[in-house]
């Protein structure tokens, strides 16, 4: 019973340990993260470092895949460019496999000690130290859980049952990979049952054959995870998760030949190799992890181009992925304060443009609408979130008064442009839920709409000519229509049992809706500013 609450307890720390690692490294590294991988893609040496090092910070490949994810989508790198970051990933990955096949004891110990200390002078409470903290925490526990599964595994090793598995027939190896694959579905990553392989190994729980099958299937494992984390992709986002699949397929692939070639014809290959050299059980599971990543892009790279071609062919980019990417914005821009609020307002005007797009799949005469209504939206959301981005580098980069007070107009300008795409959208979902409407209903849902593509349409066409006059009657349209809102509901109200609950309930959520964007886009018109008329401009 100790045996099995030491290894289980040492278990919990391991993972827990790995959890905190993560989230740590995140929280520190996270908005720089972003703008290294993004580098990344300048070339191929760069690619590597940036490819090993967001594998070895995150620590999960899936989560790099769906960092990559984003960076495609809205159009930062392109999927050629990204491909080859999930291969190098891959391998950086492989630094907790190393780490942990050296032993470091008394190390961990100490770090225990310093980590404590920390606590005691309260740094995790600091703004700059509290993730550092957290990470040696992390680390503590990961290595101190392998020393206790070590620690309740060691007496295994003479168990009688235990040697009679370990030396039982081949079928062995197959339960063996299928353990590694089960194990790592729930786990969600290879690396980590490769230490705890490896740690089992350490103490003859495991010998050389059975972990490298469960590697090897941890390895498989890892490639269907991340197709079945995403499953709901789409385009692009969808390529790369199938890339990943096929080099774990393909490395998986690869190295079990080469074992079984090895094992059945006797010619001295890597199992020698690492004989010769006189690795540990436990070491030599940490190269078969490290070959395994190496072979996997060696496996495919003579088809890399083909691949490339398919994935795009049955993967091509979604209309929500191609209309998410900004047109204007680019890190290049970035350099010149004037010429990146330029392209903020280039943005800012292509969404604005968009915006008349909700409605017009509402209205009798209105053109028939390319994209879907939630396809605009998300693909607006998108782009206001790049743009919000955008402009938060730009302060960073540029600290000149102008500027600054610039981009807190242009910040405002943009939460009112998504919080427009929200209001427009629902009002869209509120009139077209409508079925059979009343006449009365229908007249009144037809002047909310054809008054609110007026209003949408002006506006767009005032952010890009900013014309005076344009100014001026936007302002005199988007005065306050309460009264007027109210006047409708009291209609609404008196036409007592002649209208069902739902409709009557609809109509006064598409007034509220209706009112709601006129009294967004008055504040965005004032956020445009009108030099030489009594009223100030507002934030």
């Amino acid at each position: 019973m100790d045996i099995l609450i030491t290894i289980f307890a040492g278990l919990g720390l391991f993972f827990t340990g790995v959890r905190l690692i993560g989230q740590h490294l995140r929280q520190m590294t996270g908005r720089r993260l972003r703008a290294l991988v993004t580098q990344a893609v300048t070339g191929s040496r760069s690619s590597a470092l940036y490819g090993m090092a967001a594998g070895a910070v995150m620590q999960s490949v899936n989560a790099v895949i769906f960092l990559l994810s984003t960076l495609v989508s809205t159009g930062v790198i392109d999927t050629r460019k990204a491909l080859p970051l999930i291969g190098w990933a891959n391998l950086g990955t492989s630094m907790i496999v190393l780490l942990a096949s050296v032993n470091l004891h008394w190390a961990v110990l100490t770090l225990v000690g310093l980590t404590g200390v920390a606590y005691y002078l309260k740094l995790d409470q600091s703004t700059r130290h509290r993730h550092l903290v957290g990470l040696l925490l992390g680390v503590c526990l990961l290595f101190l859980g392998i020393d206790f599964i070590k620690q309740g595994a060691y007496p295994l090793k003479d168990a009688e049952w235990l040697k009679s598995y370990l030396g039982s027939s081949s079928q062995s190896l197959t339960l063996g990979f299928a353990l590694g694959v089960l194990v790592t579905l729930v786990a969600q990553s290879s690396s980590t049952i490769t230490v705890v392989a490896m740690t089992m190994a350490s103490v003859g729980l495991l010998d050389v054959p059975h972990g490298t099958a469960v590697v090897l299937g941890a390895g498989l494992a890892s490639g269907i995870t991340a197709w079945m984390l995403g499953h709901n992709l789409s385009g692009s986002a969808k390529q790369l998760v199938v890339y990943q699949f096929v080099l774990k397929a393909a490395g998986v692939l690869t190295f079990g030949v080469l074992l079984a070639i090895e094992h059945l014809s006797g010619w001295p290959m890597f199992m020698a190799a690492c004989q010769a050299v006189g690795l540990s059980a436990s070491a030599t599971l940490a190269v078969v992890y490290v070959v395994l990543q190496i072979l996997c892009d060696v496996a495919v790279h003579p088809f890399h181009h083909r691949i490339e071609h398919a994935l795009a062919h049955h993967f091509p980019p979604s209309h929500e992925e191609i209309l998410g990417k900004p047109r204007f914005l680019t890190e290049v821009g970035l350099d010149e304060a004037e010429t990146a609020l330029d392209l903020v307002d280039c943005e800012h005007q292509r969404l604005l443009a968009d915006l008349p797009l909700y409605v017009d799949p509402l209205r009798a005469e209105g053109p028939e609408s390319v994209y879907a209504v939630d396809v605009l939206r998300a693909a607006g959301v998108t782009v206001a979130r790049e743009c919000d981005h955008f402009i938060t580098a730009l302060a960073d980069r540029h600290h000149s008064r102008d500027v600054l007070e610039r981009t807190v107009v242009l910040r405002e300008r943009n939460e009112l442009i998504e919080s427009l795409q929200e209001t427009v959208h629902d009002f869209h979902q509120t009139v077209a839920a409508l079925t059979d409407p009343r006449p009365t209903v229908r007249e009144l849902l037809h002047g909310l709409t054809e008054s609110l593509h007026m209003l949408l349409t002006l506006l767009a066409d005032t952010q890009r000519q900013h014309e005076a006059e344009d100014l001026v009657l936007l302002r005199a349209l988007t005065q306050d229509r309460s009264d007027m809102m109210d006047g409708v509901r009291r209609r609404i109200l008196n036409l007592g049992d002649d209208l069902p609950a739902a409709q009557q309930q609809a109509v006064f959520a598409s007034t509220t809706l209706f009112e709601r964007a006129v009294w967004l886009l008055r504040r965005h018109v004032l956020s445009l500013g009108l030099s030489g008329h009594d009223e100030p401009s507002v934030v």
